[in-house]
This record gives C-alpha cells, structure tokens and sequence, in this order.
C-alpha cells in the first residue's frame, strides 16, 4: 500500500485548487479530478483502506507515485532484532547505546575479530584515535562484511566515521590514507598518531593528556549523528552522511563535511601494522 513519501504534502488550498509540496520547499499546483484527489489522500494517509478501483484512481496513482508523492510503506525489517556491539567505556559510547532502539541487541566491550564476525554492525567510541588498532578492526570488517562506525577526539572537536559499509563506501584505511596525502607535513601526522598509538598501551611511561569530552547535550549529540547514520543505513541502505566524514566542533556548533573516496586497491595502505 502506498503511503504519503516522508516529507511531502498533498492538500487542497484555499482557492480550491490542489497542490504537492515537496521536501525541498516547491510547490506544484495539480490538476485533475477533485473527488479523486481527495480519495487518493486518504488512502496515502490510511483514512481509506483497499486499493483504487477503477482506471482513473489508477492513473491517478501512478502519475503522484511518478512525482514522488507517493511511496510505498517502509518494510517491517527494521523492527527486527539486529546485534550492535559498541567499543565504549567513553561518554559517547554510553550515549550510543542509549539512542539505539529496542530492537538492538546491544552488547559492549573490546573489539576482536571474534566479535567482529558475530555481529551485525559494530561502533568504537574513542578518545584519542587509536590507529594500529582500528586499522586492525578495518581489516576485520573488511573479511567479514561487518559495518562499523568510528568516532574520536581530535583537539577541542570530535571526528565521526564515515560509516564503512564493506563493498559500497570508504573505510578506515580510505580515509586515513586520504588524510596523510592531503596532509602538509605527513611524517610529522604520522608521528602524532604513533604517539598516540603508544599512549593507548598500559606500558607507556607518559599517559596521554585527558580527553576534553564536552557537556551531556554535546555529547548526545555526537551520539545521536552516530546512531541516525546506522538507522539510515539498516532502513534505507544509505547512511545520513554516505561517504561523509563529520567533524564537530562542540564549542562552535558547527558541523563540517568532508567527502571521503575509497583508495584505488593498488594504493592502499596496509591494514594492519606489523
């Protein structure tokens, strides 16, 4: 059964006459049989049930689904149960786990390849950004087809993903090399990130300074960015930001985009370190 397209409008205006209104801020005046367009709402709005019963309802409903104004009703596979394991042990981590819907499995803890390969989509929720073992749970995405999400701290702002959904969109390892050849002064990228790879290990004699995480609003915020890409995904197969890496700046509430295109396979960096 087709439903009103989320976003759209139909309705008849004060002069009569009937109208589309889409997302984007348009309008369009329609015109056609009154009664027709009024039954072919309340369908779309599930006043009326069945289907139309005759070749103009019919016609009627095939040029509104051609515009877009129709759709068909969302499919109930998002309501099913599906696993999401969380890398949390931070504020932003928690507050994923908070946003997600009852339908998540949600379990939490250290990511291997164990659980890599169990679950239907995984999250690390960083501090400082852990490279060797990302580029670790990169690999393991990679051979098991998992989806994984990403966020850390970068200075005062937080870096999100972009969401590696293996096979169709860039993953660490595309967004890490990108980042090093756009960079002024790669070696010294690359010995900032070492450091902070060497500050993640128990044994390291110089801790890392602590996180700034921001305020619970800020950080539900991120969360929030993190969770809604995942919703996307499992309902529409595209996250919000597809191919996207978000950069938020909690002190500024400013949002920043970046594309990220996937490596050509000869360019790759190693996945894994050693």
């Amino acid at each position: 059964m087709d439903r009103i397209a989320p976003g759209h409008h139909l309705y008849e205006g004060p002069d009569g006459e009937w109208r589309h209104g889409a997302p984007d801020g348009r309008f369009t005046r329609i015109r056609g049989p009154k009664d027709q367009l009024r039954e072919a709402r309340s369908r779309a709005y599930g006043a009326t049930a069945g289907a139309p019963d005759n070749g103009e309802a019919l016609a009627l409903d095939a040029a509104l689904r051609e515009r877009g104004v129709l759709a068909a009703a969302g499919a109930d596979d998002v309501d099913t149960p599906w696993a999401v394991h969380i890398e949390a042990g931070t504020p932003v981590g928690d507050a994923v786990a908070r946003l997600l819907p009852s339908t998540a499995e949600v379990s939490t803890g250290p990511l291997s390849e164990e659980v890599v390969r169990g679950a239907d989509v995984v999250v690390s929720c960083a501090g400082w950004l852990p490279d060797t073992h990302w580029r670790h749970v990169d690999a393991w995405c990679s051979e098991y087809g998992t989806p994984w999400h990403r966020c850390h701290a970068e200075g005062l702002r937080f870096v999100l993903g972009p969401l590696f959904v293996p096979g169709r969109s860039p993953g660490y390892a595309d967004t890490r090399g990108r980042i090093l050849a756009a960079a002024d002064l790669p070696d010294e990228l690359a010995a900032h990130w070492a450091y902070l790879d060497a500050g993640h290990q128990d044994s390291h004699p110089h801790a890392l300074p602590p996180v700034p995480w921001p305020s619970d609003a800020a950080t539900t915020v991120i969360a929030g960015l993190l969770v809604e890409d995942l919703l996307r995904h499992r309902a529409f197969g595209t996250p919000a930001a597809d191919g996207v890496q978000l950069v938020f700046d909690p002190a500024t509430a400013t949002l920043d985009r970046h594309r990220v295109l996937p490596l050509p396979v000869t360019a790759h960096a190693l996945r894994t370190a050693g």
